[in-house]
């Protein structure tokens, strides 16, 4: 029973210090090239009734809903639905046809906030690059969510972005 006590006891002293050697941030980019001119590809991005055509996280929760007020710096949606949970992102700042921020706030099934940046970049005349990045700190506990964030996330930003580049390449 001893050695059993012992096993649990350091089983937890693990579990209590192990998020001291964690990254306490979190950060994850993706990037698409899509074939339109970098004004085409940003217009469509300070307009968050826009992002609702290409979000990719609603995908598979019928029970989603979104709400926009606003459009530019200041504008803002609401999410709720039963997988994706609830939350709200504001558009903070916008540098014309360069990069836009965007405050997260999650509210379900967990707390806590982050930002996400939609950069983009002339390629060419007629191609530009468009990089979804997410940063976070991360709480101390939540620490061990930052090892398994960026596989859960990462297939959606992919899908997100390829939506994306189909809804700005099919509007040309």
């Amino acid at each position: 029973m001893k050695k059993i006590g012992k096993l649990v006891g350091i089983l937890i002293l693990i579990i209590l210090l192990l998020p001291a050697v964690l990254p306490s941030q979190f950060s994850m980019s993706r990037s698409i090239e899509i074939d339109a001119p970098v004004g085409t590809v940003f217009t469509k991005l300070t307009d968050l009734n826009e992002y609702i055509k290409w979000n990719p996280f609603p995908e598979g929760d019928p029970t989603n809903t979104a709400q926009v007020s606003g459009v530019g710096v200041g504008s803002f949606l609401i999410w709720k639905g039963d997988k994706t949970g609830e939350g709200k992102m504001t558009i903070t700042s916008i540098e014309p046809e360069q990069k836009i921020g965007i405050k997260m706030d999650f509210y379900k099934p967990m707390s806590g906030e982050g930002m996400v940046f939609w950069i983009t970049q002339a390629k060419s005349d007629t191609k530009t690059e468009m990089t979804w990045t997410f940063d976070q700190d991360l709480p101390y506990f939540n620490r061990y969510f930052g090892l398994f964030m960026d596989g859960m996330m990462g297939k959606h930003f992919e899908k997100g972005l390829s939506n994306y580049k189909s809804l700005i390449e099919a509007s040309k």
